[in-house]
């Protein structure tokens, strides 16, 4: 694969961290959990509010907007980085996450608002290569 489609691809990875994280900051009143490993990314992801889909729809729409990738894999690249976090945590305490199946289950369910970002803007191209 191509150096530039790593890069866009760990840019996206990195954009659907932060559509998790920044929202505990716009949320004062969030409950803070403990983790191993990624503190910050537990309560992201236990806060999971409107602000996080709001987050990841939009950088499912703009990555789309801007590039050619499919929006499913534009989806699946902003959860990537999650299931790698939790089996690292797993590796570190065991005991950490006792609901490794089911958290992966819910990563696949956070794809979707990437997804229908991803696909709004693909319609909003071909309305407007319509139209010029």
């Amino acid at each position: 694969m191509k150096q530039k489609s790593w890069l866009m691809y760990l840019l996206i990875s990195v954009l659907g961290v932060l559509s998790i994280v920044l929202p505990i900051f716009l949320q004062p009143d969030i409950k803070h959990y403990e983790s191993p490993l990624f503190p910050l990314i537990r309560t992201g992801i236990e806060g999971f509010s409107l602000w996080s889909f709001a987050f990841l729809f939009s950088t499912g729409f703009a990555i789309r907007f801007l590039t050619k990738l499919p929006s499913w894999k534009i989806g699946l690249t902003t959860i990537t980085l999650f299931p790698v976090m939790a089996i690292l945590e797993v590796i570190v305490d065991s005991s950490s996450h006792n609901m490794l199946p089911f958290e992966f289950i819910f990563y696949a369910v956070y794809t979707i608002p990437a997804i229908i970002g991803a696909n709004l803007a693909q319609l909003v191209q071909r309305a407007f290569i319509k139209r010029t």
